[in-house]
């Protein structure tokens, strides 16, 4: 079993980012929507400030 890590949990304008750790796939993020959806890519980040940032531009994009 892996162990996740939750490192910050934020909400902006509604949507709620999620950055955690696991040993198997470094830091990653997610974002959920205001009605539940959750989203983010499988890709590999190598600090939470990256995981953050990236969260972060994707409700930029989203917006």
């Amino acid at each position: 079993m892996t162990k996740t890590t939750v490192h910050l949990v934020v909400n902006i304008n509604g949507c709620t980012i999620v950055v955690f750790y696991t040993d198997a796939h470094c830091w990653q993020f997610r974002v959920i929507s205001p009605d539940g959806g959750v989203f983010g890519e499988r890709k590999i980040y190598y600090s939470a400030e990256a995981a953050q940032k990236a969260g972060r531009e994707w409700i930029g994009k989203g917006s």
